[in-house]
């Protein structure tokens, strides 16, 4: 009985643990679309990328092929506070930084608007506003 009693605290423990799974991606867009910086966030109590769409251009990157074509690219950093959310993404070696994604966020209930600037070194720089999906 006892032995019952301790695998079902177990198990209802191991219930309490389980993250969720849901994702959202946030699509950033400079106002003339000449740049986008698209990430796809998993709904944890920390910013978690599961995916990078980066575009310049005709230049594109993707963190993996299920997120559509280009070269590949990986988070190097990420970072966020109550007011920002800061994204470095950099080549496969992290020898390069390919883009410096720096946004600013304000939330009402459950809509959100983040807007900030977007940099692809050697490419240019420019300002973003970014929704969800």
């Amino acid at each position: 009985m006892i032995r019952l009693a301790a695998i079902a605290s177990i198990a209802s423990l191991c219930g309490l643990a389980t993250p969720s799974l849901a994702t959202e991606w946030v699509n950033c867009v400079a106002p003339d679309g000449a740049a986008t910086f698209d990430f796809l966030v998993g709904s944890v109590d920390f910013l978690s990328i599961a995916g990078l769409n980066i575009s310049v251009g005709e230049k594109v990157w993707a963190s993996s092929a299920a997120y559509g074509p280009g070269d590949p690219v990986v988070v190097g950093q990420a970072f966020e506070t109550s007011d920002m959310i800061l994204i470095d993404a950099v080549d496969e070696g992290m020898a390069a930084k390919i883009a410096e994604l720096r946004l600013f966020k304000s939330t009402e209930a459950d809509s959100f608007v983040y807007g900030g600037t977007l940099r692809i070194p050697g490419q240019g720089v420019w300002a973003v506003s970014c929704s969800g999906q």
